[in-house]
């Protein structure tokens, strides 16, 4: 999708448009049935992401409220008519009826909600079935945390490392919170590469679309309306974001242990092979992680990947352990420290 047609339908949802911007929509709009489509789609996402982030009257503090005027103490009041009287009981019987409808919808429509934690350790991949029978891969040195019983207006999961989500479409939204970025969904597939500690979020599409959302200065703000093959990378502690093309199937073939690198640093590779092979890989001079190559790893060994990465980077590897350490070709490296 086009930014200008994006950005104009933003406005057109914000009911920020002018005249001749909504003349130039209504133009993109009728120029094609898959504008039509494209522009139907964001006007869900953008709806799903509002149903989100609004903040409603907390039915707690309504029931609270309610019950202490009930319970507060009485003003004692001089009897002028039986007719009064009779008012005052209907009236105070009507102020108790409501305030117990209230809170009958409260407890009734506020359930406990039950999470459950999935953590993967490094080198350690698992699959899990949602409630809603949406799919995820989750990465090693992953966490996903999800309610056992999706209810209420959204699906919520939150994780802190890497997923693949082969969403279920509904009209409830799925949502993925990563810190301070907000991915929201309705059903498609993507990739989220999420670590905190890398203090960066990537989310690459691989099927319909998606919306992402980030927290600024407490407010939510949609930062990009992603489809198939776009990817977003944004970096949580400036706030910069690239954004571009890419192959989605190469981004998440590591669910099936493969790994597609394009003009990578070496650095980003490690880090990808340590959480997938559980090892740990260290450089034995800063520079050499810097160092970018462009590989394919398919269904490889530890010990394969290393080889094919030594060649193509002229950089050799020493293993003690689960530890890994790159070098110069003539260099061996290892580590005093315990």
């Amino acid at each position: 999708m086009e930014d200008n047609s994006y950005r104009l339908i933003v406005e057109y949802f914000e009911k920020t448009i002018s005249d001749d911007g909504l003349t130039q929509l209504q133009e993109w709009i009728e120029e094609s049935p898959e504008n039509l489509a494209q522009f139907s789609e964001t006007i869900q996402i953008l709806e799903a992401s509002k149903t989100y982030f609004k903040q409603p009257e907390h039915a707690g503090s309504s029931w609270a409220r309610i019950n202490a005027h009930i319970t507060q103490p009485q003003i004692q009041v001089i009897k002028h008519s039986s007719k009064f009287n009779w008012m005052a009981y209907a009236a105070a019987c009507l102020l108790i009826c409501t305030a117990g409808w209230f809170g009958y919808r409260y407890f009734k429509q506020s359930p406990v909600l039950v999470y459950e934690e999935i953590s993967n350790v490094d080198g350690k991949h698992s699959k899990i079935m949602l409630p809603d029978s949406s799919t995820v891969y989750l990465g090693g040195g992953s966490k996903l945390r999800y309610a056992k019983n999706f209810s209420g207006e959204k699906r919520d999961v939150t994780l802190n490392g890497e997923a693949f989500f082969d969403v279920v479409h509904q009209a409830k939204p799925f949502v993925v919170k990563s810190g301070d970025i907000t991915t929201v969904v309705l059903g498609t597939s993507f990739n989220i590469k999420a670590y905190l500690t890398d203090h960066k979020v990537a989310v690459t599409v691989q099927s319909g679309k998606v919306g992402v959302m980030a927290n600024v200065q407490g407010k939510p703000q949609m930062v990009k309306y992603l489809v198939k093959n776009e990817e977003i990378s944004i970096n949580t502690q400036n706030g910069i974001y690239t954004f571009n093309n890419t192959e989605a199937s190469a981004v998440t073939s590591w669910i099936n242990n493969e790994f597609v690198f394009y003009n990578t640093t070496y650095r980003e590779i490690a880090a990808s092979l340590e959480h997938h092979y559980g090892v740990k890989i260290r450089f034995t001079e800063q520079d050499l992680g810097n160092v970018r190559l462009t590989a394919k790893l398919r269904g490889m060994t530890l010990t394969d990947a290393m080889e094919t990465l030594s060649a193509l980077s002229g950089l050799g590897y020493t293993q003690k352990g689960d530890q890994l350490f790159i070098s110069n070709n003539n260099q061996k490296g290892g580590s005093i420290m315990k």
